[in-house]
């Protein structure tokens, strides 16, 4: 039998096909794509403690003033430890579609692992901190398949993260040239072509010793996305109005407040003048040698970000965490894309720098972190921000750190040793003496006792309505 030959009337598969970014994982052996489940990931949250750092010291030394003044009572942050995905699917119940901002620094390190080196005290000392069994877990399915369990582990994660933004929300990715072009296309196909609103290169000075095959690099990219045509969003201005092109152009016209007056414009420069017409408009008059025409301000922050990397060196600055990123370029990234009491989300927080500059401007947030290292980092952080914001008497909230406890022992386990559970199983079948079943109609089925048959749930989990 001939084959039918493609064309308009029958067309060949790939001429159907959209742009897309395809790895393995994403589709199952009969082409669907995998969902991501979402409701057998989401645990109760534990919560460990409530650190309220400033009250709880005046509680115990018993100082006569409280301070209350200071502490806003309408919103609990949290911090929280274990496996993002966990934890996210977790927020759902109570926060879908409530974060005003998410910003997110994933390790984007294709093969790395969580081992690093870790300052010790004030000296130069540095200890090797070893991936715990949760870190080694984690790595292997992030990076057990190479870019492709990678690409999978982010897919589902930021799937979820558009669940969790409201209609005005704004989602940053930061990313470098390893996995920047992957992620590009992953976040065009979640939020849309039509939600991509800046790819911002943020241009860092740091040392990295010679190279002599390549240019050094030095920027990192950060992507950045609606989740509708209403995202809050403000336009920026540099710090520094002599950056500016007014000021280059005018700067001899300048009085001591960098305000350029009447007495003496240049009435050569047709940009000028557009300013002096403006004013006789307004007050029909020329302007006098005492009138304000311009007030400098800095340009307009564009898409590059010329912003100093956190220097190793400065122990102001430094937390101790490798991957810590300046408070000056996350407060960028919150200023311009939400408004005081917004709540902001990171949940690859590591240092804690966006739930400290969160708290700094006035926002709500959440963090996670799956290791041990970066919660007690933040926390630590969060707790020195509290206390020099009530210093100040500057308005903090409280926080309450949260784990998943052995909800996530029972999820890791299911889903990473699946050789012990059936281990484990053996080991109960035969306790019992009961027959098992090497051809089960059901994969849950493992035995016979009798007329019944026999199932026996994995190490440390609870049999639930899945099961059922």
């Amino acid at each position: 039998m001939a084959q039918a030959q493609y064309g308009p009337n029958n067309p060949h598969p790939f001429s159907t096909i959209h742009t897309e970014l395809i790895w393995e994982g994403k589709y199952d052996e009969y082409g669907n794509r995998r969902e991501v489940d979402i409701a057998g990931s989401a645990f109760p949250l534990q919560k460990i403690e409530t650190i309220d750092e400033p009250r709880s010291r005046a509680e115990v030394q018993g100082l006569l003033f409280e301070p209350q003044k200071s502490h806003r009572d309408d919103f609990r942050n949290r911090l929280i430890w274990g496996d993002n995905k966990l934890a996210m699917a977790s927020l759902l119940k109570d926060f879908k579609g409530q974060i005003d901002l998410i910003y997110i620094d994933p390790p984007f390190d294709v093969g790395a692992d969580f081992t690093m080196d870790i300052s010790i005290g004030d000296e130069d000392f540095e200890v090797k901190k070893e991936q715990s069994t949760l870190e080694m877990v984690a790595y292997r399915d992030m990076w057990g398949l190479g870019t492709d369990s990678y690409l999978q582990t982010m897919y589902e994660r930021l799937l979820i993260i558009k669940e969790l933004l409201n209609a005005n929300g704004s989602f940053f990715l930061h990313c470098d040239h390893r996995v920047n072009n992957y992620f590009r296309l992953m976040l065009d196909e979640i939020f849309g072509q039509e939600y991509f609103k800046n790819e911002i290169v943020w241009h860092y000075q740091t040392y990295q010793g010679q190279v002599k095959s390549y240019f050094p690099r030095k920027h990192d990219t950060i992507f950045f996305y609606s989740k509708s045509n209403t995202s809050t969003f403000r336009l920026l201005k540099e710090d520094d109005p002599t950056k500016t092109i007014d000021y280059t152009r005018w700067n001899r016209y300048l009085n001591e407040n960098n305000e350029i007056t009447g007495a003496n414009y240049p009435v050569q420069d047709s940009r000028f003048i557009g300013y002096v017409r403006r004013f006789i408009k307004e007050n029909h008059r020329k302007p006098g040698p005492n009138d304000i025409l311009l007030r400098l301000e800095g340009n307009t922050v564009d898409s590059v970000w010329e912003i100093k990397a956190v220097d190793p060196k400065d122990k102001e600055e430094r937390i101790g965490y490798p991957t810590q990123k300046p408070e000056a370029l996350i407060e960028r990234i919150i200023k311009a894309s939400s408004n005081e009491g917004d709540l902001v989300a990171d949940f690859f927080c590591g240092s804690g720098t966006t739930g400290a500059v969160a708290e700094k401007l006035g926002r709500r947030w959440i963090m996670a972190d799956l290791g041990r290292f970066a919660i007690h980092t933040s926390r630590k952080r969060l707790i020195e921000v509290q206390r020099s914001l009530h210093e100040k008497h500057q308005p903090y909230r409280s926080f309450d750190v949260y784990n998943l406890g052995r909800y996530e022992r029972q999820w890791w386990q299911k889903e990473s040793l699946k050789g012990a559970d059936e281990e484990h199983r053996q080991v109960v079948l035969e306790f019992y003496r009961v027959e098992p079943l090497f051809n089960s109609p059901n994969p849950l089925l493992h035995a016979r006792k009798g007329p019944a048959y026999v199932h026996v749930a994995g190490i440390d989990t609870i049999f639930g309505r899945s099961e059922v």
